[in-house]
């Protein structure tokens, strides 16, 4: 539809945030700011183990807690550092977490929101991006 604002979902992770936001969004937005809407999901994906912290001594079930509340923490903090730039150069944003495995959870959110465009990195993770684009060319098509 004319006049309605691309919408780009982003898949971001921690590794994301070094050199970014400021980088990706002037390079996708450049000045035509009303012309999108960033979507920013954040999958915090369970370690295979559970464990993130190997030199951690766990004692009691408060410990767990604090590790739960930690990582809920860092997804918060990295979403507000892209949705603080967006607003700070006058872009619609939206962002949101959700838990479980990466390649499961984009696919799903691409299905529900149903972007225009979707970035995503691979993180050395070759196959991931073609299963991925595999799975998109067959949804929506």
């Amino acid at each position: 539809m004319e006049g309605e604002p691309t919408r780009v979902m982003m898949g971001v992770n921690e590794s994301t945030i070094k050199g970014y936001p400021h980088a990706s969004i002037s390079k996708i937005v450049r000045s035509n700011t009303s012309g999108f809407k960033l979507l920013f999901l954040h999958v915090q994906a369970p370690d295979e183990d559970g464990f993130d912290d190997m030199d951690s001594v766990y004692a009691s079930p408060d410990d767990f807690k604090s590790l739960k509340q930690r990582d809920k923490a860092r997804g918060i903090h990295l979403l507000e550092c892209f949705v603080k730039r967006c607003h700070e150069i006058g872009v619609q944003c939206e962002a949101w977490i959700k838990k479980g495995d990466p390649k499961e959870v984009i696919c799903h959110e691409v299905k529900r929101v149903r972007p225009d465009l979707l970035v995503v990195g691979s993180r050395g993770l070759g196959p991931f991006q073609r299963i991925l684009s595999s799975f998109l060319d067959s949804a929506f098509s």
